[in-house]
């Protein structure tokens, strides 16, 4: 075999074991990309919970102080304890 021959087989080999382990690197972090991102929408989630209970609590405390209940706030008639 000639040098230029042995030399361009050297070479090709060379690229093409860098080229798996380049591929075989990108596999992996890809995989570890996937699971970052499935932990971030996990936490997603769960703010999302907090802020709609956060919500539904501040617009109930709202609503009741603007719009306070129409019943009496004691359960007897005033009659009952002297009242006028």
């Amino acid at each position: 075999m000639s040098p230029e021959l042995i030399g361009i087989i050297s070479v090709g080999a060379g690229l093409a074991v860098l080229f798996v382990g380049l591929f075989a690197w990108l596999r992996q972090d890809m995989k570890e990309q996937g699971k970052e991102i499935k932990g971030v929408k996990k936490e997603i989630e769960g703010m999302k919970i907090e802020v709609a209970s956060l919500r539904a609590t501040v617009e109930t405390y709202f609503r009741v102080r603007v719009d306070p209940p129409r019943t009496a706030a004691v359960a007897e008639t005033p009659e009952d304890y002297g009242a006028d």
